[in-house]
């Protein structure tokens, strides 16, 4: 099946993958509770017993898209089927993800939301496009989806989705890595959270990516937790030698962070990248040097907070 996004939330202790009983002491087995009944809609039905997946049994449904909310933190999916009483075949689909953290019900949000989606101030945030509506709280990440685009589907699939969203309880803070990034120039919800392989590179295992307009150009920041000095500075060694074999290693070194170069990327354009403390960070794309790396010692400066563990 495809991956799809979500958008409100719910929960029930009812079933594990085909028809497995749940206990109802076992971890995430309160999802299916928040999953909206058929009172929510009138003229609707719930067309079968909810259903819950397991980190086992998620390949069942989500096929080649699982090793994806996997790397986020997926813990457990309960979902809930819709169907009008007049009995068109036409539905919605109502699915909740425990991913285990705020970050991880974050990233997965981030990551599969089309960057044309109108976004929504729901719960920490949400949006509808088109047949998909999506959202996340907390832990939380949920997704609707209408099997087609009628105007009765639309509507219902908007009212699931904020009967869903009225019982969340979590934490609707935003992660609090988000905090190191500088604000001025920061592009809306261009924030991210990649779980594994920053930048395609299997030497920083993660780490956050985001969007800037300065002096009417377009950079993106990045930065990666490795976890001490010493893996900073072996994982920019690695990046260095990456950006001496893809492109050229110019010039010049920024005054600021730890053995930090200059570069430049046939993919990317002009870039810097440093060490500071546990943290490889960069910035590139169409922006000369200097003007990139203010905005990058304002990331290190606001960073060393976070390593100090403040």
């Amino acid at each position: 099946m495809a991956v799809r996004p979500l958008f409100w939330f719910a929960s029930f202790t009812l079933l594990i993958g085909c028809g497995q009983a749940v206990d109802p002491n076992t971890a995430g087995a309160g999802l299916v509770e928040l999953l909206p009944t058929a009172a929510a809609l009138d003229g609707w039905s719930i067309e079968e017993d909810p259903v819950e997946y397991s980190p086992d049994t998620l390949y069942e449904y989500l096929d080649g898209g699982a090793p994806l909310y996997l790397d986020y933190g997926f813990q457990r999916l309960a979902q809930g089927r819709y169907r009008m009483d007049d009995g068109r075949p036409s539905g919605i689909t109502i699915d909740i993800f425990d991913m285990g953290s705020p970050l991880g019900a974050f990233g997965i949000y981030a990551s599969i939301r089309p960057p044309e989606a109108a976004l929504r101030p729901r719960e920490t945030e949400g949006y509808r496009s088109g047949t998909v509506a999506a959202a996340w709280r907390g832990d939380v990440y949920v997704h609707g989806e209408a099997d087609d685009d009628s105007p009765e589907l639309i509507e219902a699939l908007e009212r699931l989705m904020a009967e869903t969203s009225a019982g969340l309880t979590g934490d609707a803070s935003w992660p609090a890595i988000l905090a190191a990034l500088p604000a001025d120039g920061l592009v809306h919800s261009s924030e991210r959270f990649v779980a594994t392989d920053l930048l395609g590179h299997a030497f920083l295992p993660g780490g956050i990516l985001a969007t800037y307009e300065i002096e009417g150009r377009e950079v993106h920041l990045f930065f990666s937790d490795l976890g001490s000095e010493a893996a900073a500075t072996r994982g920019l060694a690695d990046l260095r030698a990456h950006e001496a074999r893809r492109g050229e290693i110019v010039g010049g070194s920024p005054t600021f962070g730890a053995a930090g170069f200059r570069f430049s990327d046939p993919g990317m354009g002009t870039g810097t990248a440093v060490a500071a403390d546990r943290f490889v960070a960069g910035v590139y794309g169409d922006l000369p040097h200097d003007s990139q790396e203010g905005l990058l010692e304002r990331l290190v400066t606001r960073l060393a907070p976070s390593a100090s563990g403040d």
